[in-house]
């Protein structure tokens, strides 16, 4: 066998990866970085793979992460693990069986939270579908674990498992672990469909040597049918062409490096007049002022920079040239949305953009790119950032099981099999949320009331008797003995959660699965470590299984 640079290099990053698999810090301001373990009951590890590492009391410790540490420009640009992708392509449905007007984007990656809002323009807030395709390039061989999470129903698929079904499973979160060859490239697609309320769609990954993240662009190609002459990386704008006049239907898809045609010319196999093109991607402002935008076309014309339609003249059928003015702020990113109806002219079309400081230039270049890169989201004061963390069993002590509930009664909460713990008293239970609750609606869930909220905002107060089959008992001073259906559920309250952890805890232990607890104090086993949270009770969790472990500070 030859060994190459690359080769040398990867299997070297292995090594190293696998050496240095966490981070500590300490109170007196000192971090460390390699692998993370339990010593004993009172004392973490940090060093080698193999050989001493430094022992550290748990009374000394900050934070300690079980993971490689975060590098941001890992997967950058030229970066040695970094592939040459670019995204996926996204089709996204204005119905939820994946039919309907359908709107082509390149997404950078699939992180998307939209709450309560449009997915897109021209789709509903609820009721729609989406379908991401394309390929995924692993950078380096090994074991990758990959995270869905997801508000309604979603499926995804790498190379060939798959993860998820499309069921209304609201707010849901699941993991799977596959092994990937590095440098090859694997079918990918998500499938995910929004049924009612607030809407959400991710996929994160960790593997050899990086922590759980958004898949990186680079490692993403979009490749379809739709795009016979492929979708690569560079300037320009996404252009979906329909064989008709309204936009409606399939469509062949190109990127177009610059708005100047001298006509437009469409994809072969299509006629010459009676065909619609749709131009998307993001616009980079490189001043902050005001900026004047012309289209100069003997064909019909729309024009739209960050959501504000700036140009609308799409009977227009003589040539003329269009003018609209948007102000725009330096370094943010603008979507760019030109659409063009051709009928008999000459199909000629040339879109500019300039300003008091910027010179007149055709729409495309390097501050024009195809893809679309989401925002990201911010939390209001006390929300959570991550719905999946607003969601699973919570302790009257602020502790929060993900596990998937199988049943409960008036004794005990049961879990999946694979939960830490597998069942829970009842009494230690002061909430159970089924699926992300709206905005409008969370302060139902603090109020001093036992009972459930409905999917429609309604809360019935009342005793809970059991969860069995789907269906929740209640019993209602109001209504006597009522029976609802997880469909209609989407949370269950019990009693209150404390503002803050119980004064005997002190770390807060995080999971693999999302889990929180409240510890006290641990006790260690060869392959395990036994948690005390008195919220929860004592109970096992594999090493394997630790995500993140943090001092409570009060």
């Amino acid at each position: 066998m030859a060994f190459t640079r690359t080769t040398l290099w990867l299997a070297a990053f292995v090594l190293t990866a696998a050496a240095e698999a966490g981070t500590v810090t300490t109170k007196d301001g000192q971090g460390y970085t390699g692998l993370v373990q339990f010593a004993d009951a009172e004392h973490l590890t940090v060093g080698p793979l193999k050989g001493p590492g430094k022992r550290i009391a748990l009374k000394d410790v900050v934070s300690a992460t079980f993971d490689a540490p975060v590098d941001p420009k890992m997967f950058a640009k030229g970066a040695p693990m970094a592939g040459k992708g670019l995204g996926l392509l996204g089709a996204y449905h204005d119905r939820p069986n994946f039919k309907g007007r359908v709107i082509y984007r390149l997404d950078k990656t699939i992180d998307h939270q939209w709450y309560a809002n449009k997915p897109v323009f021209d789709l509903p807030r609820d009721y729609f579908s989406i379908r991401w395709t394309g390929e995924l390039e692993a950078p380096v061989t090994g074991e990758y674990t990959f995270t869905l999470m997801a508000n309604d129903g979603a499926q995804l698929t790498v190379g060939t498992n798959t993860l998820g079904k499309l069921e209304t499973m609201a707010g849901f979160r699941q993991k799977t672990k596959m092994q990937l060859q590095g440098g090859k490239r694997v079918p990918f697609q998500l499938e995910f469909f929004d049924n009612y309320g607030e809407a959400s769609a991710r996929v994160l990954w960790k593997g050899p040597g990086f922590q759980e993240g958004p898949i990186a662009a680079t490692q993403l190609y979009p490749v379809s049918p739709k795009a016979p002459e492929g979708l690569k990386d560079g300037p320009g704008l996404l252009g979906s062409y329909f064989q008709n006049r309204f936009f409606y239907g399939d469509a062949v898809l190109r990127v177009d490096r610059s708005m100047d045609f001298k006509p437009v010319q469409p994809p072969k196999a299509f006629p010459d007049k009676n065909y619609s093109v749709r131009w998307t991607g993001q616009l980079e402002a490189p001043h902050t002022e005001e900026f004047t935008f012309q289209v100069t076309t003997d064909e019909g014309v729309r024009l739209w920079v960050g959501g504000k339609l700036v140009i609308n003249s799409l009977s227009n059928r003589t040539e003329r040239t269009f003018t609209g003015i948007v102000d725009l702020q330096r370094g943010a990113r603008y979507n760019v949305r030109l659409e063009s109806v051709h009928r008999a002219g000459q199909g000629n079309l040339k879109a500019t953009w300039s300003s008091r400081n910027q010179p007149v230039a055709v729409l495309g270049g390097p501050r024009m790119r195809p893809v679309f890169e989401p925002p990201v989201p911010e939390a209001s004061a006390g929300e959570e950032l991550n719905e999946s963390q607003t969601l699973g069993v919570f302790s009257w002590g602020g502790s929060r099981i993900a596990g998937r509930v199988t049943s409960a009664d008036d004794t005990s909460v049961r879990f999946e099999a694979g939960t830490m713990p597998g069942r829970i008293s009842t009494v230690n239970v002061a909430r159970i949320v089924f699926k992300p609750v709206p905005r409008q609606w969370r302060e139902k869930l603090r109020q001093k009331r036992k009972g459930v909220l409905l999917q429609n905002g309604e809360f019935i107060e009342g005793d809970f008797q059991q969860f069995k089959d789907d269906w929740f008992t209640i019993h209602s001073l109001l209504f006597g003995v009522k029976q609802y259906g997880t469909e209609q559920v989407m949370a269950l309250v019990l009693g209150e959660v404390a503002a803050k952890p119980v004064k005997s805890t002190l770390y807060e232990l995080v999971l693999e699965d999302g889990s929180l607890f409240h510890v006290r104090s641990f006790k260690l086993a060869q392959t395990s470590v036994r948690v005390d949270d008195p919220t929860v009770g004592k109970f096992n969790v594999p090493l394997t299984d630790l995500d993140e472990l943090r001092v409570i500070s009060r």
